[in-house]
């Protein structure tokens, strides 16, 4: 049987690939203001676009094509309708097309449908001797475009400097159903090096720890990551004790910099990340020795939620700690307390 780390990295691909065939005409990509139940509140409105639902959907499929049991199991963050219509992988490129031609040009439907339906077999450098999960115990969370908002002015070629397409990122992440430990994490960052992309991994069960080593870029500078909309008295606190506080669009973005270790940590003090933005980046962090911890009591976040709830209900709502250091952790919690 097919590792589930290789599949949900290639399921990672797919999505990436779908994210990618946005990028040729930039005024079909198919815009629209989430309803109340699915945004973020952070933001006065919220957007997901046609890339976003098709890639959850394509990455969904291919996963559940190797692992039936886990249909009922795999959930992402966005709701499959857009624009009036369902989206769902079709049982072939021409009928996907069809769908997708009902609300973009068929040109356009066409380029992206084949990008959900191409075969993916990724060739990777994974360890031989991962142990197997129990699949009766697993549960997984997509995210299948963070940081949609750069995603959206990237392909409109409207982005700032530093922000746009190369700030997005695919998280995929699994985690025991019996405890919401997170167990495997991927983070694909499509648009890396001018569309070259890359590919981090993490693997965290019992006593195996393994990730993508290749990546590593540890800095020695004390660089916290907090978001734009941060509380001024948290960024002074930090600021004082002699941090360097800055902000990079994406969430997602942000916990893949911790975990590559070129940031010491990064915090959120209030509610404005969710369970599919920290549970892939998580398994990742445990993987090299850090964790991810509520920023109000310093427990581990957790990802076995019940199913079809509210989108508020799968908060992060007393915000996070991410790290990868030990010394960091202590250090942080004397200046948070």
């Amino acid at each position: 049987m097919t590792h589930i780390l290789k599949v949900l990295i290639n399921a990672s691909e797919k999505a990436a690939r779908v994210a990618k065939s946005c990028c040729e005409n930039s005024e079909t990509l198919l815009v629209a203001e989430k309803c109340e139940t699915e945004a973020n509140t952070r933001f006065d409105k919220d957007f997901k676009t046609i890339a976003d639902v098709l890639a959850q959907e394509s990455a969904k499929s291919l996963i559940v094509s190797h692992f039936p049991d886990l249909a009922s199991h795999v959930r992402g963050e966005e709701c499959s309708e857009i624009g009036g219509h369902t989206i769902g992988l079709r049982e072939d490129v021409e009928r996907t097309s069809e769908l997708l031609s009902c609300l973009i040009p068929p040109v356009t439907a066409k380029r992206m449908s084949e990008a959900a339906h191409c075969d993916i077999d990724l060739n990777l450098d994974l360890p031989s001797s991962l142990p197997d999960l129990d699949l009766d115990n697993l549960g997984i969370w997509i995210d299948p475009i963070d940081a949609t908002a750069e995603f959206i002015a990237g392909v409109r070629n409207e982005a700032k400097i530093g922000h746009g397409l190369p700030c997005v990122t695919v998280l995929i992440g699994a985690y025991l159903r019996s405890t919401g430990e997170p167990v495997i994490g991927v983070i694909n960052q499509p648009f890396y090096e001018n569309g070259k992309g890359r590919i981090i991994w993490g693997f965290n069960h019992e006593d195996v720890r393994e990730w993508s080593k290749s990546e590593q870029v540890d800095s020695d500078e004390k660089v916290i990551l907090m978001s734009g909309a941060e509380k001024p008295d948290v960024i002074e606190k930090f600021k004082t004790s002699g941090w360097q506080v800055k902000s990079v669009p994406g969430a997602g973005h942000k916990l893949m910099k911790v975990a590559l270790g070129e940031v010491s940590a990064y915090i959120v003090s209030q509610g404005t990340t969710f369970r599919w933005d920290t549970c892939g980046p998580h398994a990742i962090i445990l993987a090299k020795g850090g964790n991810v911890l509520s920023y109000k009591d310093f427990l581990p976040i957790t990802y076995n939620d019940d199913k079809d709830l509210d989108t508020k209900e799968y908060c992060n709502k007393d915000g996070i700690i991410a790290y990868t250091n030990e010394s960091i952790l202590n250090e942080l919690k004397h200046i948070i307390t």
